[in-house]
């Protein structure tokens, strides 16, 4: 019986323990299947709904200020950055002010203007505003620095342009919406200069964009994945000032550019009247063409073209050795009666050649003009870059325009007057060729694409082999001639004895506008004259004459280079 008992009593803890371990595995069961529910579940949250949490997430925080610009910076040649040079504090007011009219009141003296000016700003709320701060030492601005204003936070950008920006046709702007580029290098070398990054504003809200107490507004680095690329260019900071300052002392109404000879680059380029980049707006329906970069624009040429003329005449040995001519006053081509502007000053004498050319006499120009003929003039007139574009980067560039002789009879073309357009580049480009004994190079103003950090060269910019336009035999008189324009001829204003001399060629073009009334006025050479280094145009919209107009212009620029500039080396 003992035994009996004995094995029931075996056989009920073997059933027990039966059970125990089928709960034990149940249960061990029930955990797998809860783990395996939470890897799948993370998996679903951070895989498969991973980007919709993730924006879920980033919308918490709104992101109310781009603090600086993305973008790389515009150096000139010695690495003087033109873009982003002035750090300044600005009033950013968000859609998260609590109490408009006590903020409007300490924005208002800390940027200097009215309360009234800002609670106008402040109607849409949707859109946060930005106000220039008055200065820096603002008690009201270590007011909200401190975080004492609600909805109110300070921050430090770059400006892209500044109230003393240089070359802002050169430069040009950028899009205040996308902040791409819409003229200038700024839009020619758009894909370069924009980059990922920059730095920001951002307010950490909750779930009903209310800002968090704790956390509030904070300035956040946004990181791009490469390098940040410049663009260093050819210009010259120093000289562009120099020109700049020169046009606007003067109330130049055109523009000027310099060119070194040996190398074709381009050291300033300026147009006036000058815009401001941060408000281009303003001159979108201005009749005083603001925008308009005059340097690269084609225009009515004049007597500057007979440099052209000279040079096929030269090269096709039309003139006789002594040969000379008699100015009459006036002289008929093509059923038309062309006038010597500066018959007075040779008057019924013989006058050479280059006395003609010094002088500016139309009528010996249209007999030699005549002689030479048209075809050989406009292919001289290619070579030397006249209607086609010179620098690849400047997309406003003009091409300019010649004529056929169907178009535009002999005598029109021998005196660069009619059809005939071209602009300040390319008559910049005449006469560095000339200077540079013949041999051409094609202008440049973007050297290389650098790191905007480091300074470091990442890629130079290829550039046109040099070639040879004019023979030896053809500069050689053609500088002659040049020289004697400044010492005995039309353009003595420009001359510059103390300097080693200069050389050039003065235009008044008729233009035809408001009934002939606009004559533009040129002057375009080269210094010194014994030992070239700079071609320099300045170019006068309705200048009259280019003697008295421009000529001064060009000397003032030489001599203040000459006097003022300091070489990097």
């Amino acid at each position: 019986m003992d035994d009996v008992n004995k094995t029931l009593t075996e056989n009920q803890e073997a059933y027990k323990l039966t059970i125990v371990q089928k709960r034990l595995k149940a249960l061990g069961i029930l955990f797998l299947l809860f783990f395996a529910a939470i890897v799948v579940k993370l998996f679903w949250i951070q895989v498969v709904r991973g980007e919709s949490y993730l924006t879920r997430a980033a919308d918490q925080r709104q992101y109310v200020f781009q603090s600086s610009v993305a973008r790389g910076q515009i150096f000139d040649r010695n690495m003087i950055p033109f873009t982003d040079r002035e750090l300044k504090k600005f009033i950013a007011v968000t859609e998260y002010v609590t109490d408009k009219s006590a903020t409007a009141e300490v924005v208002g003296r800390a940027a200097g203007v009215s309360k009234e000016e800002v609670l106008a700003l402040m109607k849409d709320t949707s859109q946060p505003i930005e106000l220039k701060a008055k200065d820096f030492s603002n008690k009201d601005i270590e007011s909200i620095e401190k975080g004492m204003v609600k909805g109110v936070s300070i921050l430090e950008k770059k400006i892209r342009y500044s109230e003393e920006s240089l070359a802002r046709h050169v430069i040009g702007y950028i899009g205040k919406s996308d902040l791409n580029g819409v003229m200038g290098i700024e839009k020619s070398m758009n894909n370069i200069l924009v980059q990922d990054g920059g730095e920001r504003i951002v307010a950490i809200v909750d779930s009903h964009k209310n800002v968090i107490p704790s956390l509030g507004f904070r300035k956040v680095e946004t990181n791009g994945e490469n390098v940040k690329l410049g663009i260093k260019l050819t210009l010259d900071f120093h000289i562009q000032k120099i020109v700049e300052d020169v046009l606007k002392e003067n109330e130049i109404n055109g523009s000027a550019v310099i060119m070194d000879i040996k190398s074709g680059d381009i050291l300033a380029m300026a147009s006036t009247p000058d815009f401001e980049p941060n408000n281009v707006g303003n001159y979108l329906n201005s009749k005083n063409d603001e925008l308009i970069n005059k340097a690269i624009a084609a225009y009515d040429l004049g007597s500057i073209f007979k440099t052209i003329v000279a040079a096929a005449a030269i090269e096709n040995n039309i003139i006789e050795e002594g040969e000379t001519f008699i100015c009459e006053g006036q002289i008929e081509s093509n059923n038309k009666v062309i006038k010597c502007a500066t018959h007075s000053s040779h008057d019924n004498r013989p006058i050479t050649f280059e006395e003609a050319f010094a002088l500016s006499c139309n009528t010996t120009f249209v007999k030699v003009g005549t002689r030479v003929g048209a075809d050989k003039i406009l292919e001289m007139a290619k070579r030397m870059g006249f209607s086609e574009k010179q620098c690849s980067e400047l997309l406003e560039e003009k091409p300019g325009y010649l004529p056929t002789v169907r178009e535009e009879g002999i005598g029109n073309i021998s005196i660069g007057q009619g059809k005939i357009q071209v602009t300040p580049l390319q008559v910049t480009t005449m006469m560095a060729t000339i200077a540079n004994n013949g041999i051409k190079n094609m202008p440049s103003i973007v050297d290389s694409v650098v790191d905007s950090d480091s300074g470091t060269t990442i890629q130079t910019m290829s550039r046109s082999k040099p070639a040879m336009v004019l023979n030896t035999s053809t500069v050689s008189p053609l500088k002659e001639m040049l020289q004697a324009v400044t010492t005995e001829g039309t353009g003595k204003q420009a001359n510059m004895d103390d300097f080693g001399g200069s050389s050039g060629k003065t235009s008044s073009a008729e233009t035809g506008i408001k009934s002939g009334d606009v004559l533009h006025g040129w002057f375009a050479g080269f210094v010194p004259s014994d030992k070239p280094q700079y071609a320099i145009t300045v170019f006068v919209y309705d200048g009259k004459s280019g003697g008295k107009a421009a000529a001064p212009i060009f000397k003032k620029i030489a001599y203040r280079i000459f006097t003022e500039y300091k070489p990097v080396n």
